[in-house]
């Protein structure tokens, strides 16, 4: 087995704190390569851990010489879920640098829920949202929704508990499971909300924590990805069409008759008219007050303490601190 460091930083989370927005911007700079797909989740999942080094290796196969290798995976950061994530880690690339990005918890984790339901609707084309997000993390949830009508065919390797959406919100768990590891010195601590206040200098202080010459790096736009209220509206138009073609029945097998153009302005048309339904199933609930009182009471229980492990001002970062 190989025991060369194949790559030399990860981007390990949080989930839904702006890590596909860095990778994005990390890919323009000349002197990083980072993997595709996004998150290969080798050192988290044991399926893909068994596979072998060698498999992970082949994804930084087109790497140019003298290109820091990168890594995000999001899955990184969920311990105790995928416990072994940073003794693996530090097996294979012992040198590696990390980047973590931080979001506020409780919007994290409630985010992190619509980030399910997108994946299942968008793996399904089954838009209807099953399981509230009060359901998942009071509920019995089997009883409300069998896994398989909640969970996208590719999430099968998280289990069906609460901590999916709320271990990546404790964040002192995460810091500690690779402070056992690996010395502080080895991490830069991001927030989610100073980087889209200035995404340019948050990637500036990556690249110089990197090492890389930010000057080589191209002039880019803020990037946003991942928004839920794209998704929502993508959704809601796919079920307007779905609609339209039931009320055109027989007909609607007729339309590849009609020119292109004329064909988009019928349906717009023929949309526009149609009666706007009130209940939007497809769109997930929101989170109720007394379910955010109790989650920020429980994941504010260690605030001080995550100041001093990350060095952030996140009171400031995130308008609030232990007490509220």
């Amino acid at each position: 087995m190989s025991t060369a460091p194949v790559c030399d930083f990860f981007i390990i989370g949080a989930a839904k704190a702006g890590t596909t927005s860095l990778h994005a911007r990390l890919q323009a700079h000349p002197d990083l390569f980072l993997t595709e797909p996004k998150e290969p989740e080798f050192f988290a999942r044991d399926d893909r851990y068994e596979a072998g080094i060698d498999s992970y290796a082949a994804l930084f196969a087109a790497a140019k010489p003298g290109q820091l290798r990168g890594d995000a995976s999001t899955l990184y950061s969920l311990a105790p879920l995928f416990p072994k994530t940073a003794e693996r880690i530090k097996t294979h690339c012992p040198e590696a640098k990390f980047i973590y990005m931080l979001r506020e918890p409780v919007k994290r984790c409630y985010s992190y829920y619509g980030q399910l339901v997108k994946n299942r609707q968008n793996a399904t084309q089954d838009f209807e949202v099953r399981r509230s997000f009060e359901d998942f993390l009071y509920g019995e949830r089997a009883k409300l929704c069998p896994r398989d009508d909640f969970f996208a065919p590719f999430d099968t390797h998280f289990p069906d508990v609460p901590e999916v959406l709320t271990a990546g919100s404790h964040y002192c768990v995460q810091i500690d499971a690779y402070f056992a590891h690996f010395a502080p010195e080895k991490f830069l601590f991001l927030t989610f909300e100073d980087f889209i206040k200035d995404q340019d200098a948050a990637t500036a202080k990556v690249l110089e924590f990197l090492g890389v010459d930010r000057a080589k790096m191209p002039r880019q736009d803020a990037t946003s990805v991942n928004r839920a209220v794209d998704h929502n509206r993508t959704v809601a138009q796919s079920q307007q069409v779905r609609g339209l073609m039931r009320r055109l029945g027989p007909v609607a097998a007729l339309r590849h008759l009609v020119p292109n153009g004329l064909r988009q302005k019928l349906r717009a048309r023929a949309l526009a008219r149609m009666p706007q339904g009130t209940a939007k199933t497809h769109v997930p609930q929101p989170m109720r007050p007394q379910t955010a009182a109790k989650l920020a009471e429980e994941f504010y229980a260690d605030f001080d303490r995550l100041e001093t492990l990350t060095g952030l001002d996140l009171k400031t970062a995130w308008g609030r601190g232990a007490n509220g």
